[in-house]
């Protein structure tokens, strides 16, 4: 019997049932995120076993082989996997947002077709960004008809998470009128996939290039769209929520490590009054201000979950309005600083606990803050400040906010979903 089929359709899943299934993968990921970043080992055999356990198809419908779970209850799971390797999270980015398109997707064929194939096991990565492209909607990755289906052909960077997917969603040009949303298999003909992500954080997430050369593309897998903002949806809200998730893993992490390496250390180098460091008030003080730091980021998460989740019940119902779209951005958006200050102090600080030991190398304590750096750098903080700002003031939405301000000199928002 799987995981799944051990709920009733009518109990949902409980927080402590989930921490029960997911507890031990997380610790058998964590067991070896040391040694993978310092020999710079991809973690295939980790995503295989979340694969295994059912992560990837947590928010699938029990009825299409899923679990059900809330979006709290999403992102809690999604917090305690990055606490054990921040890489992953990210690395399953792509997967994430793409689903919830599927779940709310208006043509129920194509719902079905992709809830099916994700409560099954299969993961999908992205390929949307451009290196030398100016806009996000100017793509040089293009898409023709090919007798009764279709080709594509293009180059992408920062396509996170691909390395490790069954499927890749891929952004690309059309026409004129038109831009299209584009699947196709990871294996197909005609792709390659490197890794060549050069940052100096998240360096296992498959962040790097992928090709496309006359990879033959199924009639069913092109949508086409017009170019510019995508109008009614909490997806940017989902996929800036993943960065603060994964930083607030980083922040629970950096915390238990700090407090294992304290532990562990036999001499006070401060303060030999106090034969240990752990009786130190001044390490005390250092470390219940990082445990603090840490709660209130997790705790913002799970907030600003809780709205997301309020609007995507709206979407299902058919109730959602413009205000539903705005509240989830917003309260996405206002944490957004305060999750990066807090974890970068955080990161940064943690080194005040010890001498020259804190900073060896065999404990990589530094790759905490990295990491932090990398993640926080994909949204500017400040555009974010504003557009909390001028909605407070003004009433401004995201949405608009982003038309008037964020706009590409062609007319169209320089804007990206890996952003």
């Amino acid at each position: 019997m799987s995981a799944v089929q051990q709920w009733s359709d009518t109990t949902p899943i409980s927080d402590q049932e989930l921490d029960e299934l997911f507890t031990p993968v997380y610790g058998r990921i964590a067991a070896g995120a040391l040694q993978r970043e310092i020999d710079r080992l991809l973690p295939f055999e980790q995503i295989q076993w979340l694969r295994e356990s059912g992560f990837g198809r947590l928010r699938v419908p029990r009825e299409y082989g899923g679990f059900g779970v809330s979006l709290p209850q999403f992102f809690r799971q999604l917090v305690a996997l990055a606490a054990a390797d921040s890489n992953l999270p990210q690395a399953l980015r792509g997967h994430i947002g793409f689903l919830e398109t599927r779940l709310v997707h208006p043509v129920a064929a194509n719902r079905e077709r992709w809830l099916t194939r994700i409560g099954s096991g299969d993961l999908v990565g992205n390929a949307q960004s451009e290196r030398g492209s100016s806009s996000f909607w100017t793509p040089s990755t293009r898409v023709t008809r090919h007798g009764d289906g279709w080709r594509l052909s293009g180059e992408k960077y920062y396509t996170t998470g691909s390395l490790y997917a069954d499927w890749i969603q891929v952004s690309a040009g059309f026409d004129t009128r038109n831009h299209a949303d584009v699947l196709v298999r990871a294996d197909a003909p005609g792709i390659v996939r490197v890794d060549d992500w050069d940052g100096f954080g998240q360096r296992l997430t498959g962040s790097g290039t992928t090709t496309f050369t006359e990879v033959d593309v199924d009639a069913d897998h092109v949508e086409l769209y017009p170019p510019g903002l995508v109008q009614g949806s909490y997806l940017g809200a989902v996929f800036q929520l993943i960065h603060l998730a994964c930083l607030a893993g980083v922040g629970r992490a950096a915390l238990n490590e700090v407090a294992a390496f304290v532990r562990a250390k036999k001499r006070n180098l401060f303060n030999p009054a106090f034969p240990s460091p752990g009786l130190d008030p001044h390490v005390q003080s250092i470390v219940g201000k990082l445990a603090g730091a840490s709660f209130v980021v997790d705790s913002a998460v799970e907030a600003a979950g809780a709205v997301i989740e309020e609007t995507y019940q709206a979407q299902v119902r058919g109730e959602v309005t413009a205000e539903h779209f705005d509240r989830s951005d917003i309260a996405v958006y206002a944490i957004q600083g305060q999750v990066v200050e807090l974890v970068l102090d955080l990161t940064a600080r943690l080194f005040e606990v010890g001498g020259a030991s804190a900073v060896s190398e065999r404990l990589q304590l530094d790759r905490h803050w990295r990491n932090a750096r990398t993640i926080a750098s994909h949204n500017p903080v400040v555009y974010r400040n504003q557009m909390v700002g001028d909605h407070v003031l003004n009433g401004t939405s995201p949405h608009e906010f982003i038309a008037q301000h964020l706009t590409a000199p062609g007319g169209s928002p320089s804007t990206s979903t890996e952003s």
